[in-house]
């Protein structure tokens, strides 16, 4: 896949994602509980302690 000359070698993956949606919405409370919910209830388990751990340590919930 490619975008205008610019090679993309793999697509991210859902859990990358759902972090960038959530950085881009993060200043907006009730969008970023939003977008939480969306990504918990799509992603597998070990994916969502994953993002849970990585959510606690960069924002304050």
């Amino acid at each position: 896949m490619s975008i205008t000359g610019i090679p993309i070698m793999h697509s991210p993956s859902a859990l990358e994602q759902y972090k960038t949606l959530i950085r881009h919405v993060h200043a907006e409370p009730v969008m970023i509980r939003r977008a939480m919910r969306i990504a918990f209830r799509n992603l597998n388990p070990k994916e969502s302690i994953e993002l849970r751990d990585w959510l606690e340590n960069r924002y304050q919930l």
